[in-house]
């Protein structure tokens, strides 16, 4: 059991770190950007797809297939998804949101579908997960 444990302890660290690097360093990019120049004109639209269309959202669901396969979670298991999807809204908070308010920028916020944009990738994500998690406990029974 301590080496299941030991497994699902390290899913759980790899879940945090993927989601918050990746998280990390798109904030970094974004008012680095911001601060040089380099988001100016066509660079934000850009950084948009590349940010909360590609890296957020793939970076979620690793998070929650990784958070899905550690069973002893048990049901908890199902508040990565939402957690997720209310880091990708602070996300846009943070960047868009900020930049707006303090006039550097004049970039429409999401809203709720930031909400659903989050949660989508991590919902799948974290249903494989548990499927593959079931499927690999049920078969060494």
């Amino acid at each position: 059991m301590a080496k299941g444990s030991a497994a699902a302890s390290r899913n759980l660290v790899a879940a945090r770190v993927v989601y918050g690097a990746a998280w990390l360093a798109c904030l970094a990019l974004y008012w680095g950007g911001l601060a040089t120049g380099a988001l100016g004109g066509g660079g934000i639209m850009g950084y948009t797809l590349l940010a909360l269309y590609v890296v957020l959202p793939a970076a979620g669901f690793v998070s929650s297939l990784l958070i899905g396969r550690t069973a002893y979670l048990g049901r908890w298991r199902v508040a990565a998804a939402p957690a997720i999807a209310i880091f990708f809204g602070l996300f846009i908070k943070a960047t868009f949101g900020l930049s707006n308010m303090l006039g550097l920028t004049n970039i429409a916020d999401d809203g709720l579908f930031a909400l659903v944009l989050g949660l989508v990738p991590a919902a799948i994500g974290l249903a494989i997960g548990w499927a593959t998690a079931r499927r690999s406990v049920v078969g060494s029974q």
